[in-house]
């Protein structure tokens, strides 16, 4: 049982790590869908449950996709700490039972990290189609994670 407990506490950063690896190779229209797909999780997870989200996961997490998408470390690292201090000075103002506000609030979230990344690696058209897959595909992927949050609070 307390094996179980310990993984669902850790689904949240295992989420984020699956669709990060599976990701990296997913390309629609010949345009990668990374940063936008890992940010779906990361956002869900901070406005569903902040607190299962830390910085230093958060940080790991950065530091991954920057080394799979062969970027310059930290980039990514910065920019998902800096999102999450953000997002707790935001999150009061979002209601978890309006779906539409949170795909709102997704979309300005995604847009302001995809344009501030994009001023640092100056690959702005590929970003942007990555920005319309991301607001596309968060309904999908936030049913998915919607599912296994039900689960987790079930076991926690």
């Amino acid at each position: 049982m307390k094996l179980t407990s310990i993984l669902m506490k850790t689904l949240p950063f295992l989420s984020i790590l699956f669709i990060l690896t599976i990701g990296c190779s997913i390309r629609i229209g010949g345009y990668p869908v990374m940063p936008a797909l890992f940010l779906i999780p990361i956002y869900y997870w901070l406005v569903y449950c902040p607190s299962s989200l830390s910085l230093l996961a958060l940080f790991g997490v950065g530091l991954l996709y920057d080394a799979l998408m062969g970027r310059e470390f930290g980039l990514s690292s910065f920019l998902l700490m800096a999102s999450s201090l953000l997002g707790k000075s935001v999150r009061p103002l979002l209601n978890p039972h309006q779906f539409l506000l949170i795909w709102c609030g997704f979309g300005l979230y995604i847009f302001g990290y995809i344009f501030i990344y994009g001023l640092f690696t100056a690959n702005y058209f590929p970003l942007f189609m990555g920005w319309v897959y991301g607001v596309v595909l968060y309904p999908l992927v936030a049913w998915v994670l919607s599912q296994l949050h039900l689960r987790m609070q079930a076991y926690v």
